[in-house]
């Protein structure tokens, strides 16, 4: 009985090192990596690169970044080309495997400086089989 619960022990170490494995291999999202998508996707919208900033969208969500930042300029009332300036991280969610994008996620909660006007920007960065990027952006005034 007591080899019988020795066995079934290594076993499940063995399963539960197998399993911590394979969603490290997933790899996270890196924090500095996800800030430093964020800062070029901003210097490309800055600098109206707008081929740049749709670079760094996940290929799974492509959009017309043009017209998706005058709606955003239209509804907030805010000049994207102004400058764009993180004054501060106010809110991080992260995971290393969400079953709804087939990867690892990161989002950062944000407050801008955008010109003279202070925004809230919340962006959501995909790490999956189909890619890295992007997923999602929100600018609220």
């Amino acid at each position: 009985m007591r080899y019988l619960w020795k066995k079934l022990c290594v076993v499940c170490l063995i399963v539960c090192l197998g399993i911590g494995s394979l969603v490290s291999c997933t790899g996270g999202i890196d924090k500095d990596e996800a800030k430093q998508t964020i800062r070029d996707f901003f210097d490309a919208i800055v600098a109206e690169d707008y081929d740049g900033a749709e670079a760094l969208l996940h290929p799974e969500r492509p959009m017309d970044l043009q017209g998706r930042l005058q709606v955003i300029e239209n509804e907030t009332g805010v000049d994207l080309q102004s400058g764009i300036e993180i004054k501060a991280y106010t809110g991080v969610s992260s995971s290393y495997y969400n079953s709804t994008i087939g990867g690892s996620r990161y989002e950062l909660t944000m407050k801008l400086t955008v010109g003279t006007q202070t925004v809230m920007c919340t962006i959501e960065i995909v790490k999956n089989e189909q890619g890295y990027g992007i997923y999602s952006f929100d600018i609220d005034a």
